[in-house]
């Protein structure tokens, strides 16, 4: 446990659950510091919580804030292991989800190809027969006496959970109200989850998967957070548990199971909002960030600390309309599963080993070759100092594992090929967020954290061509670090499809929207003067299939539009067509609470330069003499060439021949290729 001093502030805990291990961030009351990292539980989650709470010896009566993030949501669909939940849709339209759009994941000219299975099945989507038009108006009234008996056939079926979505139901949703009304009395005790409240905007598939996908996952996540904070409360936590979006805000538990899509990148954004952190308390603006963990590597950019937001998502090739930081994920982490693939090629990933069994070298009963057995045998990773020296690594394990894969130079020459290979996709995974986007990556500073991101994150920028790379302060627990800075956020939107003109943000519609915010505040406990509301439109240019979001600080005319949108759209796209008419979409709405100030990992005390162990390791088939540092015992302003490697219990950061480092003032590093 790292344990270290800060002001005085109220007690908080950040606690976020990976593939592979569980972090703890804890600000105690007298203003220290304390850090813990322990194996994550997959068959009981939230036990992973109460061991990380035990280790650490806080006394939760006194913590004030509890905030999570986790995985649940995810794992849940992407293993189809959610609620048999039912999906009730307009007659005619019951194949929305079914047909989905042209677009094909993946390899178009697979003839093969199939479709994801939808979360929900086609003998659960039912019809109730009503019509709603574009414009809100009432074409076909809700039949309610079939609505009664649909849903007391779902409630007789035994179904856990029920997505409502209706055509149209977004510029009118009177007919979903209603029939979230008549479930109450049809099917009591049954979760309903509404088109309108969950993605309120056009598109009938987006729209029609996400309120499935929040129907599937709804109740698994309700249920996981209710027996958290049952157990939380039994040992006198008092306060309201939050949760980690995917937007990189926090939002009441309670909102959990009814929101449970914007938890999907709930781990992922936390990271980055730690990254955020820590780039502006070192004077960085633009920042690529690499988070590799048990599981994967997560990549974001944010060019002058901000990161770029989408209102759309994809999990398992399904669409998820939510606010949501724009990353990339690849299958890249230290439980990565190394194999020869088909065509007798080596690849690593996407499958994990994740917590249990582990890598080989774990000693839990795996016997699969994986990064982490990979570093072990390269050096990287000393077997007794891993994990601060509470999992001592199995080397003989390791070697074993990776020799079953039969490459030219045995297990060694393996474990060479296997760090490129996930190197290469790591770099990759950085290059689609920059340079496929328009973005020269060359000019950020890598933000490397997670378990394994320090370890490989000057390897990664040399190929990609960053010359520096930002460590944090215990850079395993960023995600749980992020926990704790990150802001209450309520994200709101609504579709109103319309010419733009001089009336489509004017003052009416902002304090239109104005209000709207206050009454969200209220309805979540977010004190008056406390909270900041930002107001925003969809825009595109007419016969566009899709819109860029545009923040606006007060009422704008037709002109002020025209000009901020081109200047995104050209910022994006490299190009503007100012003859072609534009058209607003949807109306936007954050309101924003800031996180509570006073939080500051500390500076390193002053001490003599450390004595390096030295010892060889493996990079690039060619093995070279390393220094070995203990980072607790590196000063700011310490610095020193590679090859070096520096130790702490949640992370290892590797500094190649060729790059040096330096302690900041701050206490974190800085590394730079000579």
């Amino acid at each position: 446990m790292i344990d270290s001093s800060l002001p005085a502030s109220r007690p908080r805990l950040g606690v976020e659950i990976g593939g592979t291990f569980t972090d703890l961030v804890w600000q105690r009351a007298d203003g220290s510091l304390a850090t813990v990292k322990v194996p994550s539980t997959p068959g009981a989650i939230h036990q992973a919580i109460l061991n990380a709470v035990e280790e650490a010896a806080i006394t939760v009566p006194e913590v004030e804030q509890i905030v999570h993030g986790s995985t649940v949501a995810t794992n849940a669909l992407l293993t189809r292991d959610g609620a048999s939940a039912a999906l009730i849709t307009t007659a005619g339209f019951r194949d929305v989800i079914e047909i989905g759009t042209h677009a094909r994941s993946g390899n178009i000219y697979d003839i093969l190809y199939h479709k994801p299975p939808s979360p929900i099945p086609r003998r659960l989507t039912l019809e109730v027969p009503e019509r709603m038009g574009p414009d809100g108006t009432v074409i076909r009234p809700l039949d309610e006496d079939a609505a009664r008996v649909l849903l007391r056939g779902l409630a007789q079926a035994g179904v856990a959970a029920i997505a409502i979505s209706l055509l149209h139901a977004y510029a009118n949703p009177l007919h979903e109200q209603r029939l979230m009304a008549l479930a109450v009395e049809e099917a009591p005790g049954i979760p309903v989850f509404a088109s309108h409240i969950v993605s309120p905007e056009f598109r009938e598939f987006e729209r029609t998967m996400t309120t499935a996908v929040n129907a599937f996952v709804g109740p698994v996540v309700r249920r996981y957070i209710d027996r958290l904070e049952e157990e939380l409360a039994a040992r006198g936590y008092a306060g309201v548990l939050q949760v980690m979006q995917s937007s990189g805000g926090v939002m009441p538990a309670s909102q959990a199971g009814a929101g449970a899509v914007r938890m999907l990148l709930s781990g992922p954004a936390a990271g980055l909002r730690g990254a955020l952190w820590y780039a502006q308390r070192n004077g960085v603006a633009d920042i690529v960030t690499f988070d590799m963990g048990g599981t994967s590597t997560d990549v974001g950019i944010a060019t002058g600390l901000k990161p770029r937001l989408v209102h759309e998502i994809e999990i398992d090739r399904l669409p998820i309309r939510i606010p949501a930081v724009d990353l990339v994920t690849v299958g890249a982490g230290g439980g990565s599963i190394a194999r020869i693939d088909e065509g007798g090629f080596l690849a690593v990933g996407p499958k994990s080993a994740g917590a249990q069994p582990g890598p080989a070298c774990y000693g839990r009963g795996g016997r699969l070759p994986t990064v982490t057995d990979a570093q072990v045998l390269a050096g990287l990773l000393r077997p007794a100092r891993f994990f601060g020296g509470k999992l001592r690594l199995d080397m003989v394990a390791a070697e074993a594992a990776l020799e079953s894969l039969g490459q030219r130079g045995g297990a060694r020459g393996a474990a060479d090929a296997v760090l490129r290979i996930v190197n290469a996709n790591m770099a990759q995974a950085v290059r689609l967020v920059s340079t496929a986007r328009g973005i020269d990556p060359r000019g950020h500073t890598l933000v490397a954290y997670g378990g394994g991101g320090p370890l490989h994150g000057a390897l990664v920028a040399a190929e990609i061509g960053i010359g520096q790379v930002l460590v944090p302060w215990s850079p395993g627990l960023t995600s749980a670090f992020g926990l704790l800075v990150a802001e209450t956020v309520i994200d709101l939107a609504a579709t109103r499809l319309r010419a733009v003109d001089d009336a489509s943000f004017d003052a009416a519609t902002v304090a239109r929207l104005r209000g709207r915010a206050a009454a969200a505040a209220r309805e979540n406990g977010l004190p008056d003067g406390e909270w900041q509301a930002e107001v925003g439109l969809d825009l595109r240019y007419a016969g566009q299939a899709f819109e860029l979001t545009v923040w606006l600080p007060g009422p704008a005319n037709a002109a002020e539009l025209r000009d901020r949108f081109e200047a995104l759209h050209q910022e994006r796209y490299g190009y503007r067509r100012p003859s072609l008419p534009l058209e607003a979409v949807n109306e936007r709405l954050r309101v924003v609470r800031a996180a509570p100030a006073g939080i500051s990992p500390p500076v390193p005390p002053r001490s003599p330069a450390p004595a390096p162990d030295f010892a060889p390791i493996r990079l690039d088939g060619a093995e070279v003499q390393a220094a070995f540092l203990p980072r607790a015992a590196l000063s700011a302003g310490f610095s020193s060439a590679g090859p070096a490697v520096i130790e702490e219990p949640t992370a290892t950061t590797l500094v190649p021949p060729g790059w040096q480092f330096r302690v900041l003032p701050t206490g974190d590093l800085l590394l730079e290729a000579v």
